[in-house]
């Protein structure tokens, strides 16, 4: 558990470096974004602040702590984009790559009958290369 929050404390550098691919995207957002993630509690923590602040006669710094939590919402928003542009770009090169399998399969360097096994290697022909259409 988190200090003083009850929400459970996550290593989310932990899981995001060890995060697979089809799950990186929705893990990214789950530490940045979601309720008890790094901007929401950030922008909480700032929020509560401020209000301290103000009640302790600390106005000008109470004024400073609500412009960085504009700021933090702002950033939130900005790395909740970036958290889609990532999902966007892993989807679409896991395509791209299943794409180029079915095109190119892997072949055995060794004879394809069964029960034949050649030693020689197979020849090797050097397979026409597409360029594949990028996306921005």
């Amino acid at each position: 558990m988190s200090p003083g929050t009850g929400a459970p404390a996550v290593d989310w550098n932990g899981r995001l470096a060890a995060a697979r691919s089809e799950e990186f995207a929705e893990l990214c957002h789950e530490a940045v974004t979601e309720d008890f993630g790094a901007v929401a509690r950030l922008h909480q923590m700032l929020e509560t602040a401020s209000r301290w602040c103000r009640a302790h006669g600390a106005r000008s710094s109470a004024s400073k702590l609500d412009a960085l939590a504009d700021r933090v919402t702002d950033l939130g928003e900005e790395l909740h984009l970036v958290g889609e542009d990532v999902g966007h770009e892993i989807h679409s090169r896991s395509h791209r790559a299943a794409a180029a399998t079915r095109i190119f399969p892997v072949v055995s360097v060794r004879g394809t009958s069964v029960g034949h096994q050649n030693d020689a290697p197979a020849p090797f022909s050097q397979p026409t290369v597409r360029s594949l259409p990028r996306t921005r």
